[in-house]
């Protein structure tokens, strides 16, 4: 999958377009490029963590023990609930208010990590 050009999509808050996105609408993103169907959902920043599993297990995603290649990664990311997309088993894309990011997964807070369903 080649993400280069997401790198410069702005955050925009329920963005699913090359207009702006949010941390899901990247996701998103990144799972169409890859052949994956994920659900559409408006992603409540401010949900708790526990809120947030079982509303992540309702699109239809898979707990798995660790990140790979389209592995989606929810975390917490500055005091906010976050998803992002495993580029593979180190690194990360994700998008944050100042635009897309490759972070390393070990500097993300409490990571959980899940496989879209088949």
């Amino acid at each position: 999958m080649t993400y280069e050009d997401l790198l410069l999509v702005p955050y925009k808050a329920n963005g699913r377009d090359a207009d702006g996105m949010d941390c899901y609408g990247l996701v998103l993103e990144c799972c169409r490029r890859d052949g994956l169907y994920l659900k559409d959902v408006v992603y409540c920043e401010k949900e708790s963590e526990g809120e947030a599993g079982r509303h992540a297990l309702n699109l239809g995603l898979v707990p798995v023990e660790s990140a790979r290649h389209g592995t989606l990664i929810q975390c917490v990311y500055n005091g906010e609930l976050h998803i992002a997309y495993a580029l593979n088993k180190k690194t990360c894309l994700h998008m944050t208010y100042d635009g897309p990011r490759v972070t390393p997964i070990f500097a993300l807070s409490h990571p959980v990590f899940y496989e879209v369903a088949e």
